[in-house]
This record gives structure tokens, C-alpha cells and sequence, in this order.
């Protein structure tokens, strides 16, 4: 059995050389005279990337399944083990290929060379873990876009649910939102490096290379929430949005 962090390295790295091919090929179809597709974003659906329980991925892991989401042409950006899908009595389609997420872990030894648990490290005292030797690492482990499954077919009501969760809602109007008096004010002088547009009804939100332009749904389209508290958070996750999509502009 190989000793060390070899195996997680070796997942770790192939999941990184994964995320480089995706962004040199992604830049590649920018550079094509007919590209007109979004940056980042889906066709039919507003949201962040989330596993099947309904939680949300972050960091570089959000960014990428945003990327593979829209390059697949997923209908929503929702992913799930092998292990959830059978637990949902569900399977994954022959043929398809699953996606890496990744996260960090270290491998922490003593003097002598024992292994010090997770929960050991994190009672030590600052002056103990000095006399440690810390590996970081980057695990990764596979997951499944719902359409690269039968979910569909097995579990309708669920399914159903996801897709009410992600459509692009009703306009409704913006009472109560979060409001950020500078983002506005920048979006209303056209300030920015390159114009935003957000005055009218958009199915996803991304950057459009070939029109060096934001796009992004009305801040209305982003409130759907049911209490004062949720929608307030709505009007957050508009400007979250936008600070996304202006990022990817430069």
C-alpha cells in the first residue's frame, strides 16, 4: 500500500488538470469569430451550483460546475454522488463521465512519525502544533449532474421541486431588497470597465466576450423570496451576481 498522501495528490492533480484543460478550452471557443454564448450561466435557470441535498458549493468548486454546467448545457446546475443517486433509487446513464470536486485536507505527524487525528490537531494549543509536521493536499471525489441520470424518470416530485427552485421567476419588484447605493450608481452611469446591462427581463446572467458586455437578469427577477428576512438575502444575491459576472470581465 503506498504510504503518504500519493493517492490524494494523485485524484487531487487530475481534478486540477481537469479545471486547466476546461479554461483553455472554454478560451479557445471565446476566440472564435461565431461565439456568442454567455461566460458563465444557463439558459432556463438562475442559481448557484448545489448538491442534490440543497447544499450549496463554494470557492473554486461553485466556479467550475457554474463552467461544466454551462458547457454541458445542463437544464440545472444540481450534482450528486453515485452513492446519493442509488440512495435516491436512481443510476448513472452508461457512458457518462463524472465531474471532480475537490477540497483541502492535511496529513499531520508527530516527532516520531504517528498520525495526529483531525480532532487531536484541533485541540492543540498553537505552541503544540508548532512541533508537528503538517502536509497539506487537495481530495477530490466524483459527482453527477442530475441529467447524466435517471432522477428524472424515479423521482419526479423531487425533481420538480429543483426545477421550481431554479427557474427564472416571476417578475415581481424589488420592496424590501438589499440595495448597494454605489453598485447602483455605477450600473447607472455606466462607470464600470465595460457596460452592465441589468434593465430587462434575462434568462441567465454571464459576460459576453464577443460584446465585452455584463448581461444580468432584472434585480426583480431575483426576488422570490416568501419572508422579509429572504428577501432582503434576495437583493444580496443580485449584487453577488453581478460582482461574479464583473470579475469574470476583467
Amino acid at each position: 500500500m503506498a504510504s503518504g498522501t500519493d493517492g490524494f495528490n494523485s485524484s487531487g492533480q487530475q481534478a486540477l488538470d481537469r479545471f486547466a484543460q476546461m479554461m483553455i478550452e472554454r478560451m479557445e471557443r471565446m476566440k472564435a469569430s461565431d461565439w456568442r454564448q454567455g461566460w458563465i450561466g444557463g439558459a432556463s435557470s438562475v442559481g448557484l451550483p448545489q448538491n442534490v441535498t440543497g447544499r450549496n458549493y463554494s470557492g473554486s468548486n461553485s466556479f467550475f460546475l457554474q463552467l461544466h454546467s454551462a458547457m454541458k448545457g445542463y437544464e440545472l446546475p444540481v450534482f450528486l454522488t453515485f452513492k446519493q443517486a442509488h440512495n435516491f433509487k436512481a443510476h448513472v446513464l452508461k457512458g457518462e463521465k463524472a465531474f471532480p470536486v475537490i477540497y483541502w485536507d492535511m496529513l499531520v505527524r508527530d516527532k516520531d512519525g504517528k498520525k495526529i487525528s483531525s480532532d487531536e490537531y484541533r485541540a492543540m494549543s498553537q505552541e503544540e502544533r508548532k512541533k508537528l509536521d503538517v502536509i497539506p493536499f487537495i481530495k477530490a471525489f466524483p459527482v453527477y449532474n442530475l441529467d447524466q441520470t435517471n432522477f428524472r424518470e424515479v423521482q419526479p416530485e423531487r425533481m420538480q421541486k429543483l426545477i421550481n427552485r431554479f427557474k427564472v421567476p416571476e417578475i415581481r419588484d424589488t420592496q424590501g431588497m438589499y440595495a448597494h447605493s454605489a453598485l447602483d450608481n455605477m450600473v447607472a452611469q455606466q462607470t464600470w470597465l465595460c457596460p452592465i446591462q441589468a434593465d430587462r427581463k434575462e434568462k441567465g446572467a454571464y459576460y459576453s466576450p464577443s460584446r465585452d458586455m455584463v448581461v444580468l437578469p432584472m434585480k426583480a427577477q431575483f426576488n422570490t423570496g416568501t419572508t422579509p428576512e429572504e428577501v432582503y438575502r434576495d437583493g444580496m444575491e443580485f449584487y453577488s451576481t453581478m460582482l461574479h459576472e464583473m470579475a469574470h470581465s476583467t
